[in-house]
């Protein structure tokens, strides 16, 4: 297995202190970067990339969640971001670890581009991942009902625990469209797709509404988005 690899003329082994690189990336940009890099993650995407199926790949990953505590919050955003970018190389009880031991670096604190603050940004990591306990399910249940922001969270948490997201649709859903939408599109399988809609209750005809535009847009085959309408009349 390979313990060394080059990256924009940069070389990383074994005593390569990854957490200070990424951070001096994030910061500045000028660590990995490449010729035409307009902003700092391409260089770590491109460290990613040749850390694959290295030794240095795990050593990255422990990086990045040693950065999700920085005191700087360029860096731990950045942090946050990658571990977006990467969640299945993350475990979700560790981040969500982080998100409770450390609430005051996470909540209020500026977030993402769209995201409403880094905890929020950090939620949606967590439900990227595919790695998850009890107390993720619990804690991205909760977050799910919250409005507006939980529809940053609803796709994983669709996708991992469909059969809770079902029971839960009329809850979940609300009046957003975008939320059936999101519901419907991560529920893979016919079946699923069907208990769903026979889950939205007849004395709901705005909710009715909403999933039955979520399924003209979402259900692809022409038979089973007819059935499914059918059954929303």
């Amino acid at each position: 297995m390979t313990d060394e690899v080059v990256v924009n003329g940069v070389r990383i082994g074994p005593s390569t202190d990854l957490p200070s690189l990424l951070k001096a990336q994030l910061i500045n940009g000028s660590a990995l970067a490449g010729r035409y890099d307009e902003s700092p993650e391409p260089g770590i995407w491109s460290l990613f990339a040749a850390a694959k199926g290295t030794t240095i790949e795990p050593r990255l990953v422990q990086a990045v969640k040693d950065l999700l505590t920085d005191p700087d919050n360029r860096v731990r955003s950045g942090a946050v971001g990658l571990a977006q970018a990467y969640a299945e190389k993350f475990r979700g009880p560790d981040l969500l670890e982080v998100l409770i031991n450390h609430p005051k670096m996470f909540q209020g604190v500026p977030g993402r581009t769209g995201e409403p603050d880094l905890a929020w940004s950090l939620l949606r990591a967590i439900a990227a991942t595919t790695d998850w306990s009890p107390a993720v399910t619990e804690r991205l249940r909760s977050a799910a009902l919250e409005f507006p922001n939980g529809s940053a969270v609803l796709a994983g948490l669709a996708s991992h625990d469909p059969d809770w997201a079902i029971s839960h649709a009329q809850e979940l859903i609300g009046d957003q469209a975008d939320r059936a939408r999101i519901l419907l599109f991560r529920l893979k399988l016919p079946d699923q797709r069907e208990r769903l809609i026979r889950a939205i209750p007849r004395e709901s005809p705005q909710l009715r509404t909403l999933m039955a535009g979520a399924v003209s847009t979402e259900v692809k085959d022409l038979a089973e988005r007819q059935r499914l309408l059918q059954l929303l009349q």
